[in-house]
């Protein structure tokens, strides 16, 4: 029998350093180019659609390597593949620069993504191995700052660094950071030990399948507004082909013996319930993540710089709060503080839909705030909660799982958040539009006064046509503000209907009081004194 060896205990906080730096620069990278896509369309020569792609060609890659994240694992081991997903993103980030044309850039952009895809769950299985069952929430507080807090600050970094110095400074911070990332793991990430271990095939019809059902959802949510959705025949067809793939990757997955991911995961209650309501916190996050800036920048007319400062606020305070809940979970009832983060996040998002046309940046701020405290009271039971019933050999699975179907949902919420105010401003107009009539007496007062400043520098046939002109594209924005005040109604209506799901919850029994008389028993027992 060969002798087992002893492996030296490394502290876990040191682990949890080592592994989210990576994690929190992949998750970073997957935000910063937003704010710099129409430097690089104009640096190509390229309009903002072709542009947009090397966002989704990103997203594409790293969902597509989420669902044979677990098998990766448990063929090559943790170490391994965090080792060669900063290699490979390292070199990603250097190809990117070296780039001559747009479709260069989407290539690599591809490559980039796909080796960043697995380092999100990567982090959230590697944390749930390393800290104890009873600092669960701790390790779920360090994994919601890669997770929340990173989106929120990829936009404000590659703004900065845009405005100052270049887009191609997004592609360069992270070469230091990978290099620093790859020292880190050498020497504090434990090897799996799985040399021992039957090495497996992968499954190549689901991962095909699941191939093309995100890359067919991806190309519908990325060019369904451009052409008009459904009224284009070839939007339906590979909307069809994606839910069919989809579908198929479900059945098969079920019924092969060795699949690409084990979905039967699903069948824990903690673990179906904890990926709704976290993909229900994306939503929350990226569609505010969008609306806000937009909202800012179109409805109040401030700079793009301003509308990142906005926003950032809410970073701040996630942060805070995920630091804070990490340890506040492991002494509260988690289900309690999911509540009250919920409400947390309805309360500021109804705040949302007060604000108008004349609201100041201090009035976007404070919800903005408390958004980011309910996040963050929200995120971090809802983790523990959601992988607290499942064993160890089934984390990396789940958490695969966990990060693709989050993804999904993710995808389509911000695709759907866009066009629902592109469609209800419309539905809107058709009802203000009727109240520019001659017939208004209102109308035509406001139309007179109007006439009469604009004959200060014109002649009276321009001034009217100026006035009318004026009143119109004041009701186009009373429209889109409408819209506005209805998706984020939408919004915290969603949070309260998704409190009910929180009291699906499985929660342990508490045995620690009864095991620790036990185990002072049998003590009191060996000495005799009992």
């Amino acid at each position: 029998m060969p002798k087992q060896q002893t492996t030296k205990r490394i502290n876990p906080y040191i682990v949890a350093i080592t592994i989210l730096l990576p994690a929190f620069m992949s998750m970073v990278a997957s935000s910063a180019t937003n704010v710099c896509q129409p430097h690089i369309a104009g640096y190509f020569g390229a309009t903002p659609y072709e542009a947009n792609s090397i966002i989704t060609a990103y997203i594409i890659s790293g969902g597509i390597m989420l669902p044979i994240f677990g098998w990766l694992v448990n063929t090559c081991g943790k170490k391994t593949v965090a080792y060669w997903s900063v290699a490979s993103f390292c070199v990603g980030c250097i190809l990117c620069l070296m780039c001559r044309d747009l479709h260069m850039l989407i290539l690599c952009r591809i490559f980039q993504g796909a080796a960043g895809g697995a380092l999100l769950p990567l982090a959230q299985a590697v944390l749930l191995e390393t800290f104890p069952p009873e600092k669960k929430g701790v390790a779920m507080g360090f994994f919601g700052f890669a997770a929340m807090f990173s989106p929120l600050f990829g936009p404000f970094v590659g703004g900065y660094l845009t405005d100052n110095y270049s887009w191609k400074w997004v592609f360069i911070m992270n070469i230091p950071i990978c290099l620093i990332s790859l020292i880190l793991i050498k020497f504090f990430i434990q090897s799996d030990k799985v040399s021992e271990k039957p090495k497996t095939k992968i499954d190549m019809v689901g991962l095909m399948a699941i191939i093309v059902g995100m890359g067919c959802m991806q190309i519908v949510l990325d060019k369904g507004e451009q052409f008009n959705w459904f009224d284009t025949y070839w939007i339906y067809w590979v909307t069809l082909i994606s839910i069919v793939s989809f579908l198929f990757f479900y059945i098969w997955e079920l019924e092969t013996k060795k699949p690409v991911v084990d979905i039967r995961v699903f069948k824990d209650r903690n673990f179906l319930v904890g990926t709704m309501v976290s993909s229900f916190i994306n939503i929350m996050l990226y569609g505010t993540l969008l609306l806000i800036p937009s909202f800012t920048q179109n409805m109040l007319g401030y700079s793009p710089y301003f509308a990142g400062v906005s926003v950032f606020p809410r970073a701040i305070f996630c942060f805070l709060g995920l630091l804070i809940m990490g340890k506040v979970a492991d002494k509260v009832e988690n289900r309690l503080l999911t509540v009250i983060g919920l409400i947390i996040m309805g309360t500021s998002v109804f705040m949302f839909s007060q604000l108008n046309t004349t609201s100041s940046l201090e009035s976007i701020i404070l919800p903005n705030i408390t958004l980011g405290i309910g996040i963050a009271v929200t995120f971090v039971p809802v983790s523990a909660l959601s992988f607290l019933t499942l064993s160890k050999t089934k984390l990396a699975d789940a958490a695969g799982l966990h990060a693709l179907f989050k993804n999904i949902v993710t995808a389509i919420s911000t695709s759907a958040v866009s066009t629902f105010v592109t469609r209800v401003s419309q539905v809107h107009q058709n009802y203000l539009v009727a109240y520019l009539s001659p017939t208004n007496l209102n109308f035509q007062y406001k139309l007179m006064v109007m006439k009469t400043k604009f004959m200060t520098y014109f002649a009276p046939y321009v001034a009217a046509k100026k006035a009318n002109g004026y009143l119109y594209k004041q009701m186009l924005l009373q429209s889109k503000l409408c819209a506005f005040y209805d998706v984020f109604l939408l919004l915290a209506l969603m949070c309260i209907l998704a409190i009910p799901l929180i009291f699906l919850f499985k929660m342990p029994k508490k045995k620690k009081i009864t095991t620790t008389i036990r185990a002072y028993y049998r003590v009191f027992k060996q000495r005799g004194i009992i």
